[in-house]
């Protein structure tokens, strides 16, 4: 049976690995949670060089420490480019890569839907919780 999960899992990460949209594997029901609810990072000042850095999966913001909760921390250390208060949840999972940090060396990617007031269409928002790198502003977005 594992065996049988590691090919699709792997079937998956290839047929995905040339389209432009990512495929969601999987969804949540969470509820919205306001960036109110969650200590913001204090250290996050600078924009990325990379003007997709957390706007794809394959330039995810890598916030470590396998915790959900860091996740939620970052997003809660963002605002809108006018200060608006973001309003985020997740979505589910996308855009497999390799991590050594990871189950069986593949590391998914978890997709948030961001919204604040005033935006036509939600951003979403691309947060992996198994790797660490510094952590930046993705572009569109200020610090809280």
């Amino acid at each position: 049976m594992k065996l049988r999960l590691f090919f699709i899992l792997v079937f998956i990460t290839l047929a995905s690995c040339g389209s432009k949209q990512p495929t969601i594997l999987s969804t949540s029901t969470n509820s919205t949670s306001t960036s109110l609810d969650h200590v913001p990072f204090e250290n996050i000042s600078e924009y990325s060089k990379n003007k997709n850095y957390g706007l794809n999966g394959e330039n995810p913001v890598k916030v470590g420490d396998m915790s959900v909760e860091n996740q939620r921390k970052y997003l809660s250390s963002l605002a809108g480019p006018n200060g608006e208060t973001l309003q985020f949840h997740r979505r589910g999972s996308c855009c497999p890569y390799k991590s050594s940090n990871s189950f069986m060396g593949s590391a998914l990617v978890d997709v948030y839907e961001v919204i604040y007031e005033g935006l036509e269409e939600p951003i979403l928002i691309y947060i992996s919780l198994y790797d660490f790198e510094k952590l930046y502003l993705p572009k569109g977005f200020t610090k809280r």
